[in-house]
């Protein structure tokens, strides 16, 4: 088998790098040698590394690891249909949020392309399924994202952390990027009164097939002062995703430490591991993974 397990991240990473350090706590405890390095600042790039096998072990966005695997979206040319699934990370009600202050005035995402506001954004990099999903649905409603907002005046800011301090600040007034009602959008809208704007059928259709986000509908409620249900899609949480090439034997020992040797099920705040859920990559399961779950009766 492989000398050490090479773990890979990159600045900051925030839940990312906090799953990936639970990950690798797990790996060490179950017999196995790893290596962690965290350069970069590129979203895409763990993921990258693990697809041009310079890393063995990442974790990047289920939506993201979807893509990638069939050469979709962000990675249309293929070049990271070589990873594989070895566990998937649960973070419930991680969906696209588009959310815009309510004294904007605006109160549907056809209205931007027709008022024109000045919106200071937080959302994901545009090299990112966190940016490209919202950039491609506001297409549909006329507004070229990462090119109007700044000329109507506004701004973005790509640090999710960040998001909090700016929305108090009176520096954020919306927001398109996935997120939950226990992150920066539920936040937000207890400090402001905000507007969480739906997706028309047909993009979101168009999202779920072309883009790997599903369809959701957002429950009534989700977030404070939201009285109707919403129309988004979802990202479904986390991949710890390999390379196709890493041996059976490994991925099977890795499958069988993260479940058997984790100290805890939560792997970052509100991400978390089940056996029962990990077969569920959005990425083809590594076959030595599969094996595992398999034994374990949770996989057919």
């Amino acid at each position: 088998m492989a000398d050490t397990i090479r773990l890979s991240s990159v600045e900051g990473a925030g839940n990312w790098w906090r799953s990936l350090t639970w990950a690798g706590e797990a790996l060490t405890n179950g017999g196995l040698q790893i290596e962690m390095t965290r350069y970069g600042i590129g979203a895409s790039e763990p993921l990258l590394r693990v697809a041009a096998g310079e890393a063995d072990l990442a974790c990047t966005l289920s939506v993201a690891a979807a893509q990638a695997a069939k050469g979709l979206g962000l990675h249309k040319n293929g070049e990271a249909t070589s990873i594989r699934g070895l566990a998937h990370l649960i973070r419930p009600n991680q969906h696209y949020f588009n959310m815009i202050r309510a004294d904007v005035g605006i109160r549907s995402l056809a209205e931007i392309a027709e008022k024109k506001p000045k919106l200071d954004m937080s959302i994901g990099e545009k090299a990112y399924v966190s940016g490209q999903i919202p950039e491609v649905y506001m297409r549909h409603y006329g507004v070229e994202l990462f090119r109007d907002i700044e000329a109507w005046g506004g701004s973005f800011q790509t640090s999710h952390p960040n998001t909090i301090p700016l929305i108090a600040q009176g520096k954020s007034n919306s927001l398109m990027r996935e997120d939950t009602p226990a992150g920066p959008a539920g936040v937000a809208a207890q400090l402001f009164p905000f507007v969480l704007l739906p997706l028309d059928e047909d993009i979101a259709d168009l999202i779920e097939r072309d883009y790997c986000a599903p369809k959701v509908t957002i429950p009534a409620g989700t977030i404070h002062g939201q009285k109707e249900p919403c129309l988004s899609v979802t990202n479904p949480g986390f991949e710890l995703i390999v390379n196709k090439d890493l041996p059976d034997d490994v991925a099977y020992r890795m499958a069988k430490a993260l479940d058997q040797s984790s100290v805890e099920a939560f792997a970052a705040q509100d991400v978390f591991y089940s056996v029962r859920h990990a077969p569920k990559s959005t990425a083809p399961l590594h076959p030595g993974a599969a094996r595992y779950y398999r034994e374990q009766g949770v996989l057919k």
